[in-house]
Order: structure tokens, then sequence, then C-alpha cells
């Protein structure tokens, strides 16, 4: 812990109940651990209920008149060091449920400007949201986003594709007229459907969708639809073929392997381990597709390497051949 400020935002963080990292929940833990007094009074003071103060007098000019003798006399000699560090814990514990009051105000009334896309063409639109997720647009299209500390939401009138953005504790969601679609980082096919209610297809991650009356979780290759209101759950037949519009092409120049990798993964799901020393290898490649098998002995093949696949078409692991 560098300095206080560190422990009292996670403090606010936790206290609001927001994700925190593992390392972060640690640091809370260890302090917690050794102010167990000082964590009890600043949960009561959070819990409690909130009253109306309106009513509440207090006569300054009486609590005056019976300190300012002993202020005259030296009285501030006679306070304890006892007393002394109860006031001074009391008013950082005021501070710290202050400054939690004002997290937790910021963190659910702040929000971000609406930024509003539309299709009007006939052919599809790449856009680019400002968390850096990329959507791609169907004609007669129209979109908007907005985020807030709280989370990304997007309102979905007509047919997108998304590739979103990874960001930690920031949940990322799609709602349209029937449907609500949650996620953290993934890539899929959400289509308004005018006529049936509604489709969300998964091309990599997990998503949660929502209707009026039921909740899903869907993986990669699965589709959820709504049905005469009902929302069902099924497989995508011939994956491939039906995201073969939104295949991801990556050109590779003079690139570090662990930049490939992490590229590979993030816009395909597939992950690639890298054993010690293999990072560094500079790539110069062109990667079409998303073939794990095909993506992976193109990788070895450049970097000399050997590769062992952990689970089909998801996880593979580079080696060197040495």
């Amino acid at each position: 812990m560098n300095c206080k400020k560190d422990i009292d935002e996670l403090l606010a963080k936790y206290f609001v109940r927001e994700t925190l990292t593992g390392e972060e929940q640690k640091e809370v833990d260890e302090w917690i651990s050794s102010h167990r007094e000082e964590f009890e009074k600043m949960k009561m003071l959070v819990d409690a209920p909130l009253q109306d103060t309106s009513s509440i007098e207090f006569d300054v000019k009486g609590a005056w008149q019976k300190i300012d003798p002993e202020l005259k006399e030296g009285g501030w000699t006679k306070f304890s060091r006892r007393r002394v560090n109860m006031l001074v814990s009391l008013a950082a514990s005021v501070l710290v449920v202050l400054g939690i009051g004002l997290y937790y105000w910021q963190y659910f009334t702040s929000e971000d400007e609406v930024t509003r896309y539309a299709n009007n063409g006939t052919k599809m639109q790449e856009i680019m949201l400002p968390d850096s997720s990329e959507i791609i647009l169907y004609p007669s299209t129209k979109l908007t986003y907005q985020q807030a500390p709280r989370g990304r939401q997007v309102t979905l009138e007509g047919k997108a594709f998304f590739r979103v953005k990874k960001m930690h504790g920031l949940p990322f969601g799609v709602k349209t007229e029937k449907l609500q679609v949650e996620v953290l980082g993934t890539s899929f096919l959400v289509d308004e459907g005018k006529e049936n209610g509604g489709s969300v297809f998964v091309k990599t991650g997990k998503v949660k969708v929502s209707s009026a009356d039921k909740e899903v979780i869907i993986e990669k290759n699965e589709k959820a639809e709504l049905h005469n209101g009902q929302l069902e759950t099924g497989i995508i037949e011939n994956p491939s073929s039906f995201f073969k519009a939104f295949h991801s092409v990556m050109n590779f120049e003079n690139t570090p392997m662990e930049k490939v990798v992490k590229e590979i993964e993030k816009n395909t799901g597939i992950l690639i381990e890298l054993e010690e020393g293999i990072e560094n290898n500079l790539v110069t490649t062109r990667i079409e597709g998303e073939n794990g098998q095909d993506i992976v002995t193109e990788l070895a093949f450049l970097c000399g390497c050997k590769y062992e696949t952990l689970e089909d078409g998801k996880h593979y692991r580079l080696y060197s051949a040495k």
C-alpha cells in the first residue's frame, strides 16, 4: 500500500460493492485484519439507516459556553492521549465515510454524453465506439452508446455485430425492444428481429440474454432466439459459414510474438501460451480466418517452434523446438 489515499479508495469501492481485482481484495482483507476495530466502526456508519436531520436541534451557543472556560484555563492539556486518539480516529472514520458517500454518488449518478450512430446506406458499416469496441452496423440500423462508471450501455434498433473491448469491472450491455444482452468481452451478433422478437448469436466468449420472463447464458457457437414470446437456445449450424462476414484479418509486420497472440485472442478468442523466451520473436504475416489449428501452425513455422493442443480450436501452447 503506497499511501492512505489508496486504501481509502479501495474501501470506498468495497463498501459500494464494486468488483475488486484479486490484488485489491487482498489489500483490503489485510487492512481489515489489522484494523478490525476501525473497520467495524466504518461498517456501522455505512450500514446505519439515513435519518431526516431537519428536526435535529443543536445549541451551538450553549456548547461553546461549556467548553470555553476549559480552553481559557489551558483545558487542552486535560485531554488524555487516549481521548485525543479516539477523536482523531473518529474524525478519520467520518472522512472515509464521507469519501465513500461521494464515491457512491459519483459511481451511480455520473453519466457521459450519449453517442449516436446510424447506417442509412445499403451496405454494412463498421464503426468504433469510444471504448474501442468494434461494431458492424447492418443497413437501416440505429445505435446509441453511453458510458458511465457503472457500465457501458448500447441501445440497438436493427441488426449489428459486436466485438466488445474488455474493460475490467465495466460490463457492456445491449438493449433492444424485447431483449437485454450483458457481456464483459466477446463477439456476437444481435438481430432485433421485428418479426420474431430478436436473436443473439455468439461468435466468441459468453453472454447473458434476458427477455421479459427468462434469462439464459450462451457461449461460443450458440444462439438465443425469441419465438412466440419464448426465449429458446440452440446451436449455430456451420458457425464458420454463419460468421464468414465477420472473420478477422490480422496483418503483422515485425511484431513481437507476445503482441501477436494477444491480438489473436482479442479477435478470435483463441488462447496461445508462449514458453519463456519466445515472446520477443518478431513476426511478419497475414492471418485470415479463425481456424485455431491453422493459426498455431503458421506461428510455429514462423518462429521455428513446436506447439501442443491444450483444447482443440481454443487453447494452444508454443514452445522451443530445441
